[in-house]
């Protein structure tokens, strides 16, 4: 008999991760509280990258994610989903430049691609719609880089896993779990159905710490939820334009992208710190109202790189509440305290999700050990994990 799996969380992890669980012939069932990519993934700016220069901690294994994107597309023969044309960042400012140039150097000597060009190149070649100032006299391409349509991703992968014999069900709310010992048996759903497992996967972004401790586990692996926590950014969708932009163009630290029938999405780590110093952004709510000047202002900032922007208005805007890890890091594998339980979250998942679903994978389905995953263990947040291996396999061991 096939093992049991049941992955909970269909955003892109948990969605990516069945796929992978279904092709290795587990018997898997995806639940999800409400419907695909309805939390954190359909809200994203769904930037695939590793050239973010505050994620170096863990660039391996975004530069996997990358990498993981085309194995994906060769898998299922077509993924117009990810559209990898490319990202284009230019500074004006001389120490920001300076500043990028360094960490261009950096990532060149890692092997990821990445190409120095002109102000000249990259306003004729890339992108002839934007307009930079004299003093940006040159900027970095990132070629293998790109964004992902969230909502086909999702159903794309969700009609490859049905085709393989993955069990979707939506609208289904965990309750709890049934465990036997310290080894999780069923998940119990609100309804008060029982689902029997001999793997549970928890892929459930910011509300991880809730559903593990449905299971009694205690250590808490998200960020505390403050007033200044970087977890929420203001995702802004224009008005369609007339505008031929390709790819994903920063300017000044202001991220632009297509957004479908002529729109374009914009988002600015500075323009966060004014929606996170609003309070604070829980799960799902009440959340502090979002300064009504700020979706403008984007669009404002934009026209200054882009003309077409200048006709345009703000149609859409809301604020992207991110999963974020206490430390920052992706927390990836299995929960010593409940046998059976694996935990998969990450801030910046759209980009790593073909490389954790993969990796988590083979974890699950074989007795072994990934080694790109062995900094990233749920052990490292309690002393409680002591009696745990160093991959956060419990010593007592698992059967598979």
């Amino acid at each position: 008999m096939s093992r049991r799996c049941v992955v909970i969380g269909a955003g892109v992890v948990g969605v990516t991760t069945a796929l992978h669980l279904a092709e290795r012939g587990l018997d898997v069932t995806l639940l999800e509280a409400a419907t695909s990519g309805s939390g954190t993934s359909g809200t994203t700016f769904a930037h695939v990258n590793a050239s973010y220069s505050g994620y170096w901690d863990y660039f391996e294994l975004r530069a996997a994610g990358v990498a993981g994107y085309r194995r994906l597309r060769a898998k299922l023969g077509s993924a117009p989903w990810f559209v990898d044309t490319g990202f284009l960042q230019v500074e004006e400012s001389p120490q920001k430049q300076a500043a990028l140039s360094e960490h261009a150097a950096r990532l060149r000597a890692a092997g990821y691609p990445v190409t120095r060009v002109g102000s000249e190149r990259a306003h004729r070649e890339l992108e002839p719609d934007l307009v930079i100032g004299s003093e940006a006299a040159e900027g970095f391409f990132y070629p293998d880089e790109g964004y992902v349509e969230i909502h086909a991703m999702l159903a794309d992968l969700l009609r490859a896993g049905t085709r393989l014999g993955l069990v979707v069900r939506q609208n289904q709310q965990v309750a709890g779990f049934q465990t036997e010992g310290d080894t999780i048996r069923e998940v119990i759903l609100e309804s008060g159905e029982r689902i029997a497992a001999d793997v549970v996967v928890c892929c459930c972004g910011r509300w991880t710490d809730a559903v593990l401790g449905l299971a009694g586990i205690s250590p808490s692996f998200m960020a505390p939820d403050i007033s200044g926590s970087t977890a929420p950014g203001l995702i802004v969708v224009s008005s369609p334009v007339h505008s031929g932009l390709k790819r994903i163009l920063c300017v000044n630290g202001l991220n632009i992208r297509p957004g479908g029938g002529g729109r374009l999405m914009l988002w600015s780590g500075d323009l966060d710190t004014h929606v996170q110093a609003q309070g604070t952004w829980g799960l799902s709510g009440p959340w502090p109202p979002l300064p009504q000047d700020l979706p403008r202002q984007a669009v404002e900032i934009g026209s200054r790189y882009l003309p077409a922007l200048r006709g345009g208005a703000v149609e859409t805007a809301h604020v992207c509440v991110r999963a974020l890890p206490a430390d920052g890091l992706p927390v990836v594998g299995w929960i010593p305290q409940a046998d059976g339980l694996y935990v998969i979250v990450a801030h910046a998942a759209v980009t790593l999700a073909p490389a954790l679903g993969e990796l988590a994978a083979a974890e699950i389905a074989a007795p072994r050990d990934e080694p790109l995953l062995e900094r990233f263990r749920p052990g490292r947040f309690s002393s409680a994990y002591s009696s745990a291996s160093p991959s956060g396999r419990p010593v007592t061991g698992r059967t598979t």
